[in-house]
């Protein structure tokens, strides 16, 4: 398994290496495409428009796709917060509302100055979800979610998706396809993770692209290296991309 780290590497790779069935990418990667806030937008980019002049589509698995949208609507709720928090009357200074919003919106404006792309955490979600409705008489979080996420959600990644030309991998327990030269088995999914300490959507990647007729994965995930770089002869002319 080849370790690449820049887009200059990359090309040698491709200049070398048949990948036109299509290259294996993680939602780091989508993400940081589709965010010039996030720190990969401009090496993710440089990528993208390597893969494009290639003519070299586009994968990710179902997991990714859902991890990617998890990603925007955190994203959105979080801007959500900070208009709130802009509106909200300076008088409610000291209130669990104000102190949540506020709290997001420091670590928003943190977040632009270090060029990194924050966005609300587990935690704070639930909180915001019982404190919203002390926002105003009457306001729940139903109406919150309309206002700031609702149809917004679905149209920005329905465009993201098509801008990027995304395909999506599905394939079932055992089964074999045109992508995949072996079957894909969950039990060597878990073998993957008891040996490398992985969660499980990560080693889902990793046993997709290890099985499958894809030459190249990209990701902006370190622990991918160590994972797959003695993956075996069978995996010798692959590369995974570390952004």
């Amino acid at each position: 398994m080849q370790i690449l780290r820049t887009a200059q590497e990359l090309s040698t790779y491709l200049k070398n290496t048949d990948c036109k069935p299509g290259c294996f990418a993680d939602t780091s990667f989508l993400y940081g495409v589709a965010y010039r806030d996030d720190r990969f937008f401009e090496s993710a980019n440089d990528i993208l428009d390597l893969l494009s002049e290639n003519l070299i589509p586009l994968y990710a698995n179902v997991i990714s796709r859902m991890e990617f949208v998890d990603l925007i609507l955190r994203k959105q709720i979080t801007e959500g917060c900070v208009t709130m928090f802009n509106e909200i009357e300076r008088e409610r200074n000291g209130s669990k509302l104000f102190n949540l919003l506020k709290n997001i919106r420091d670590r928003h404006t943190a977040g632009h100055r270090e060029n990194q792309s924050y966005k609300i955490g587990e935690t704070q979600l639930k909180n915001l979800r019982r404190l919203v409705s002390t926002y105003s008489p009457g306001f729940t979080w139903k109406e919150f979610c309309h206002k700031y996420t609702g149809a917004l959600l679905v149209s920005e990644w329905k465009m993201i998706e098509e801008e990027l030309g995304l395909n999506f991998v599905e394939i079932l327990e055992d089964a074999t396809s045109e992508l995949f030269k072996e079957p894909l088995l969950w039990a060597d999914m878990v073998q993957v993770m008891g040996m490398n300490g992985m969660r499980g959507p990560d080693a889902m990647i990793v046993n997709l692209f290890l099985k499958s007729n894809f030459q190249l994965l990209i990701t902006g995930d370190s622990d991918f290296e160590d994972c797959l770089r003695d993956s075996g002869k069978s995996s010798a002319d692959k590369a995974v991309l570390i952004l």
